[in-house]
């Protein structure tokens, strides 16, 4: 199977609509969520554009399961207005592949009275509400080489929650990822499945397709190291998001690492900032990052803050 041949199979497994297109039983359009699925569990990503590092490890399973790799774990915490959205990975060596489990919880308010008007993007958390809201996604993976080419899969418990209404729905990645050269590239098919019945409400998932690649490392120049990531996002409605970002490190001891990040993302708010920023420290075996995002409601506390940290 090569990576031309897995991607077309990917795409063609994305564009099939399925089951997955119920909706509101009072007669409204399709939509698709819940948000916890499009949210990033990676700080390191928030500060570049959204695009994920090819070497987050466990944290893939979430994202790019074909880029699970390694031993170690971490977790993060964002917070957008009055939202928290928490996050944690771990993974191992398991039959000559590797193995990773993760979970991403969502909380916030809601003025919404039904599933099907809960928030869809980020921005749309930040004015909050009278209601209280959750959702979450619980994900167990595996990767490993076939035919020169990384394959990864993980299956996924998604669940929400509004008020006395709850719902939760089985769902499934699927990923190839080839190293190019300096460059590793993915392709990945998010959220195959059935969507969620959430008391008479039926919410369908927010399939994506996620096609990335990044520097295999930091390449010197100079006295610093750089690398970068970009990614190209079709989330549940159609709409085409891409992001990038560049990451510029400076270690004035061995295994001491200060870095920097900057990104860009497309947005669809007038209101947001397309840019990003971040900053890490790497020491030994252990990483701490840090990153924000501008949602532009400054009189509602719209700066974004994720903290990172990832034990390898």
């Amino acid at each position: 199977m090569g990576f031309a041949a897995a991607g077309l199979t990917l795409v063609v497994l994305a564009s099939w609509n399925g089951p997955l297109r119920a909706q509101d039983t009072t007669g409204g359009d399709p939509v698709g969520g819940p948000l916890v699925l499009e949210l990033s569990t990676s700080t390191r990503a928030t500060g570049l554009g959204g695009a994920f590092w090819t070497g987050e490890g466990a944290n893939a399973v979430l994202h790019h399961p074909a880029l699970i790799a390694g031993e170690g774990f971490g977790g993060s915490q964002t917070r957008i207005g009055g939202a928290t959205h928490l996050a944690l990975s771990g993974s191992g060596a398991w039959l000559g592949g590797t193995v990773a489990a993760g979970v991403s919880f969502l909380e916030y308010g809601t003025p919404a009275e039904s599933p099907l008007a809960l928030p869809r993007e980020a921005a749309a958390l930040i004015g909050g509400g009278h209601k209280s809201a959750s959702e979450y996604v619980a994900a167990l993976g595996f990767a490993d080489e076939v035919l020169s080419v990384d394959v990864g899969v993980a299956a996924k418990l998604v669940g929400q929650r509004l008020g006395g209404l709850a719902g939760n729905t089985v769902a499934m990645d699927i990923g190839v990822a080839k190293s190019i050269g300096r460059v590793i590239a993915a392709l990945t098919v998010q959220n195959l499945g059935r969507g969620l019945k959430v008391g008479r409400y039926e919410v369908p998932l927010a399939r994506r397709v996620v096609v990335g690649a990044g520097t295999a490392g930091r390449a010197p120049v100079g006295p610093l190291d750089i690398g970068g990531a970009f990614q190209v996002a079709r989330e549940g409605d159609g709409e085409i998001v891409p992001g990038a970002g560049l990451e510029i490190a400076w270690w004035p001891v061995q295994r001491r690492i200060f870095i920097v990040r900057i990104g860009a993302i497309r947005v669809a708010d007038e209101h947001s900032s397309p840019l990003t920023f971040g900053f890490g420290f790497e020491g030994d075996r252990i990483r701490i990052d840090y990153a924000q995002r501008d949602y532009g409601y400054e009189d509602l506390g719209a700066l974004s803050h994720s903290i990172g940290i990832a034990f390898r």
